[in-house]
């Protein structure tokens, strides 16, 4: 009762504790919303949120459209890329007020999807009724797709205005008859002139010193030429996961006993069982299937492209087996099948009868009807050259039914690759002037052979592969000694800890934030992330599992982003005040004011430059020199230069003559020119400076 009554007595402090309680309550959940809203944002652009969501989908659209061999931070990076683009520009188009009517939307999404085969009618051209329903049904069975489809819609309208912006920005670009009379002057009016170059390489680098202090004064005076990215060095060790010689020797053995026939007691039937061997199998093809990691290939190696330690199978007799030998990746046993002699160039034409289905067909009708129509051609034709010619040109001209195509030349050990196997079966297995049909998955060929050439030996032989991998127990003696290395790491010199190992150290410097590749493995955006992980510091080390083994990695160095240190600047700058010195040095020793004087006191020959300008200051013999040749048009004819400091040394020059240009009546054709140069500069430097003028956040290597 005591408590109670000295609660009720203290009411305006209990109030106002309530109060505070429910005010941090409320706080903490505004935090906590723009925390969530914070986390959920890939980054900025000025006060454009860049959503995550909807960025995973266009990353996601962005792989699936570039297949494959796309990796994932690629897709991110072209993403992020048109994103923060698409941001800049469009708030410069919303300032402007420019809008698009849906008319020209749609002809946008048209012009995209102008080429894709879902919405090509039977002549090849593009169906708005087949984009409809296709559109009607993602809306009404894949509403994900349909909000990818949306998303594309958006961008056309986007890219409707950014083009119209383009041109309104284009139109304002003009060239004038001071800027065509400039443009035309530095393209035609010449000087030519005597030189001496006294190169910076004629004073050793070791006898200018560059300090720290230095260099880090011309960053200061040139910060913008110097601000960096936040960077991460390391260095690594790899624990290859291959086979050892044991393991190698183990393999050999058991695949010596698939070349002959064997018994071997099988606890399946409980009973010892005979199986048959690679010399002597009936059914090659189904047995090396059976055992082999590499399918079964029927067709015929050129003996000069066997494997350096397979040669020996050409000498072999038909039936005889060869191994096991070591190839690539693989440890092999062969069986040579048979020997024969193919021209390796074959020169052929074709008609194609191609049906509904088959690659990059725009046809109709089934494959039957193509069988049938293929059929009627060929029997014609027979196997009469002449007429496979007159259909061959009747087809040609008029392709409705079927087309005639001239290949050309079909190499068996060079372009032949790249045709179907059903063609290229028919090209190698008959004789010049045969005529033919052959099926692919391109449709019906009829083929005419109409020349052939070098002739040459080539091999059918049916290979076991077995890929060469490390045992279970080399990979456990692997993952012990990288633990070992790993372990010994963090408490000894990582280098030396190497040493002991018997493994190269390989450095990686300048590492930044959304990097994937590191040289001498493969994409490996983990490692990269460990880097830049809040926590990770100056040699820590991490192990991880690669496709190449174990990789042990330790941080080396942190750069945070900003201005460049002396010590990561140093490779760009010191060249730059080294030269400096030197040319001063250069000038020092420079008494005489005659070209040909000074040449000779610095043990040099007097050169001469012909008709140079100034649109390409280029001097013959030396390169790139715009301020040197600036300088010569500054001065009168006869009339010799103080020593300049170029680009590749100190010159002296000495003008020879002067040749302006005429004048002319009008400059209109150099102005437009210009103007046309310029506005088709103006959409990249435009953006670019648009990027420079704007905040931009980038927490994209926080999810990628």
């Amino acid at each position: 009762m005591a408590i109670l009554g000295k609660i009720r007595s203290q009411g305006l402090i209990l109030i106002l504790v309530i109060a505070l309680a429910l005010f941090a309550f409320i706080i903490q959940g505004l935090l906590t919303s723009n925390g969530a809203a914070k986390a959920s944002s890939l980054g900025s652009v000025g006060s454009t949120e860049l959503d995550r969501e909807a960025f995973a989908r266009r990353v996601e659209a962005t792989m699936q459209q570039r297949g494959a061999g796309t990796s994932t931070v690629q897709a991110v990076n072209s993403v992020w890329d048109a994103e923060v683009r698409d941001a800049v520009l469009n708030m410069q188009i919303n300032e402007a007020g420019i809008e698009v009517s849906d008319e020209a939307v749609k002809n946008q999404v048209k012009s995209m999807y102008a080429n894709a085969p879902i919405f090509l009618d039977e002549n090849g051209q593009f169906s708005e009724i087949k984009m409809n329903t296709f559109v009607a049904d993602l809306k009404n069975n894949q509403p994900e797709r349909y909000q990818l489809w949306l998303q594309d819609v958006e961008n056309a309208a986007d890219q409707s205005k950014q083009t119209q912006f383009f041109n309104l920005l284009k139109s304002g670009i003009i060239g004038t008859q001071a800027s065509g009379e400039m443009e035309y002057r530095l393209a035609n009016d010449n000087r030519s002139f005597t030189f001496v170059n006294i190169p910076y390489t004629s004073i050793a680098d070791s006898e200018v010193e560059i300090s720290k202090s230095e260099i880090s004064s011309y960053i200061a005076k040139n910060e913008s030429k110097f601000k960096s990215e936040a960077q991460r060095d390391i260095q690594y060790v790899v624990f290859e996961d291959k086979a050892s010689e044991a393991d190698k020797a183990a393999m050999k053995s058991d695949m010596t006993k698939l070349l002959n026939s064997y018994e071997e007691f099988s606890e399946n039937t409980n009973r010892t069982e005979t199986y048959q061997g690679l010399n002597t199998v009936e059914d090659v093809e189904t047995f090396v299937n059976s055992q082999s990691d590499l399918p079964y290939d029927g067709s015929y190696l050129l003996t000069s492209k066997l494997p350096a330690t397979a040669k020996a199978i050409a000498a072999l007799e038909e039936g005889s087996t060869y191994g096991p030998y070591e190839d690539g990746e693989y440890m092999k046993i062969s069986r040579l099948e048979d020997k024969k002699t193919i021209m390796d160039s074959v020169q052929t034409k074709h008609i194609l009868v191609a049906y509904a289905g088959a690659t990059r067909s725009a046809s109709t009708r089934s494959k039957e009807d193509a069988k049938k129509v293929a059929d009627s051609i060929f029997a014609t034709i027979g196997q009469s050259n002449s007429k496979f010619n007159a259909k061959w040109d009747y087809f040609n001209e008029n392709t409705e039914v079927a087309k005639g195509e001239d290949i050309g030349w079909v190499v068996y050990s060079g372009n032949a690759r790249n045709f179907a196997p059903g063609f290229t079966k028919f090209l190698f297995e008959n004789d010049k002037g045969s005529v033919g049909i052959s099926e692919s998955s391109f449709g019906y060929h009829i083929i005419n052979i109409q020349d052939t050439k070098a002739p040459t030996e080539a091999v059918k032989i049916a290979t076991i592969a077995k890929k060469v991998e490390a045992s279970k127990a080399t990979g456990k003696q692997l993952f012990t000694d990288a633990q070992k290395f790993q372990q010994g790491a963090a408490e000894k010199d990582f280098t030396e800890v190497a040493k002991e190992f018997t493994l190269d150290v390989k450095p990686v410097k300048n590492l930044k934030a959304m990097d994937e590749n590191l040289p001498g493995l493969q994409r490996n955006r983990s490692v990269v992330q460990w880097a830049f992980k809040e926590g990770t510091d100056i040699g820590d080390t991490e192990r991880f599992e690669t496709p190449e083994g174990y990789v042990i990695v330790q941080l080396t160095r942190k750069a945070e982003a900003g201005l460049m240190s002396a010590e990561e600047a140093s490779a760009t700058v010191t060249p730059i005040l080294r030269n400096k010195k030197k040319a001063k040095m250069i000038m020092d020793q420079i008494t005489a004011t005659e070209v040909n004087d000074i040449a000779s006191a610095q043990g040099l020959n007097a050169r001469a430059a012909t008709a140079v300008n100034r649109k390409s200051p280029t001097i013959p013999g030396v390169g790139e020199e715009p301020k040197v040749v600036g300088t010569a048009f500054g001065l009168a004819e006869g009339e010799t230069s103080k020593p300049i400091a170029g680009e590749k040394g100190v010159f002296v020059v000495k003008v020879t003559a002067i040749e302006n240009a005429p004048d002319l009546g009008s400059y209109k054709a150099d102005a437009n020119e210009v103007a046309n140069r310029t506005a088709n500069q103006a959409t990249s430097k435009l953006v670019e400076a648009l990027k420079k003028s704007i905040e931009i956040t980038d927490n994209r290597s926080t999810f990628y």
